[in-house]
């Protein structure tokens, strides 16, 4: 039997089609369809308006001497030094002799703000889940999930506290996290949704904010020292504050994303969703098992990203060793840079290639040994033109580094290249023929 030739421009509008069934393409959609970045935004600005009074209510009620502790509890999270924690010294000081007669209006402030914080994180479950509002029943439970995220909180530093403790105190801090992050950001939407959604459909998003979270708070103590050491160097005490406001939109943007995929997980009836859900007791008991049907991304797809990822992985590898054995070539930065270097010298491949090689080919005595060299040398150039973190000495190198990079990544295509299957070896992704 003799294969048809494929349309390129169907298969491609049926692959566009399935990505966009896939989980990751239905989960972008809810996240545009309820303005994600938008509620991204309008959390952190709220954070941040219910940090300010609480910041004010802690230095009022410290006792004497104390009145420094945000700024030590900020220097101490951001694990921050030299110049960075003098600017968040000066920022946070308490005046000498400053009353605490405004105590009991601060704390209506933060008491108000803070419902406020919470009213907004409501309406963004609200808007993943698809939920309507309950008039005054909604600002109760507000008002609640202000309450358990508080205890939550506090519960969550005492029983890290209480395990920090312990011997191989590095071992249990990360389970810790995210159990007690698993529990926090299941209940507190648990309530802001007045109890209207069933907490076992609310374990994949809690999951997935505790794991994102726990990353957060590992990360934060890496980059957050030199980036508020740079902002603060550009803008002075203001840098402080922007710090801290994109700290917050990052957070933010964190919740969100955990919210759109756990309510997309939930809504889902892809056939490998649903028989999770049922394996793992994620479904309603009260409501109707839904029906499995096959969408999204087949098995051969998911293959073909796998080996788009491991071809970029390997270019990468490849512009790393040839930045080692070539004299002339360079990439200023760690493993981010490579990736979009390579991403970068692919693209240029891609666009200039086809046309450079077709040029090439009208010259005989370019044809006569090494044309694919020459032409990968100046796509390299090309790269090297258009990244600021990739320096080539010359044309030489260019060449030499064109040469590295192609036979590096010939031999670890032999090593670590997947091979996918044919046409007809088409599968969904539970490794049933479609």
């Amino acid at each position: 039997m003799r294969w048809l030739p494929i349309d390129r421009t169907d298969a491609l509008g049926e692959l566009t089609l399935r990505a966009r069934d896939s989980l990751p393409g239905r989960s972008a959609l809810r996240f545009v369809a309820m303005r994600g970045i938008d509620r991204c935004i309008v959390l952190s600005a709220q954070a941040f308006t219910a940090l300010i009074p609480l910041f004010i209510v802690v230095a009022s009620a410290a006792p004497a001497g104390q009145e420094n502790a945000v700024s030590r509890a900020i220097i101490k999270r951001f694990a921050l030094s030299g110049e960075s924690a003098d600017a968040v010294e000066q920022l946070f000081v308490t005046p000498p002799g400053a009353s605490s007669g405004v105590t009991v209006f601060s704390a209506l402030l933060l008491l108000y703000s803070g419902v406020s914080f919470t009213r907004r994180l409501q309406r963004m479950y609200r808007a993943a889940w698809q939920q309507e509002k309950v008039a005054v029943r909604s600002t109760v439970f507000a008002t609640l999930g202000l309450v358990a995220l508080v205890v939550g909180i506090v519960a969550t530093w005492g029983i890290r506290a209480a395990f920090s403790r312990l011997p191989l105190d590095w071992l249990w801090t990360l389970p810790v996290a995210v159990a007690t992050g698993l529990v926090l950001w299941t209940s507190i939407p648990y309530l802001l949704l007045d109890r209207r959604v069933h907490w076992r459909r609310l374990l994949v998003s809690g999951g997935v904010s505790a794991l994102a979270m726990t990353g957060f708070g590992i990360a934060t103590p890496i980059y957050m020292p030199p980036l508020m050491t740079r902002y603060t160097n550009d803008f002075g005490l203001f840098g402080i504050t922007i710090t801290l406001i994109g700290w917050l939109l990052s957070a933010s943007f964190l919740l969100v994303a955990a919210a759109t995929i756990g309510a997309e997980v939930d809504a889902s009836d892809s056939r490998w969703l649903v028989l999770l859900k049922d394996r793992f007791g994620l479904l309603d008991p009260t409501l109707e098992r839904p029906v499995p049907v096959n969408r999204g991304l087949t098995r051969r797809d998911l293959e073909a990203l796998v080996q788009v990822l491991t071809n970029w992985l390997i270019l990468a590898g490849a512009v790393w060793v040839a930045t080692w054995l070539v004299p002339g070539i360079d990439v200023r930065g760690g493993l981010p840079t490579y990736l979009v270097v390579s991403l970068l010298f692919g693209l240029v491949n891609a666009v200039l290639g086809p046309l450079t090689h077709w040029i090439v080919g009208f010259h005989s005595w370019l044809r006569v040994g090494g044309s694919a060299l020459l032409v990968n040398g100046l796509l390299l150039a090309t790269t090297a033109g258009l990244s600021g973190r990739l320096g080539v000495a010359g044309f030489g190198s260019a060449v030499l580094g064109a040469a590295a990079i192609s036979l590096v990544s010939t031999l670890l295509e032999l090593v670590v290249r997947p091979v996918l299957p044919g046409p007809h070896h088409q599968t969904d992704v539970a490794g049933r023929p479609r």
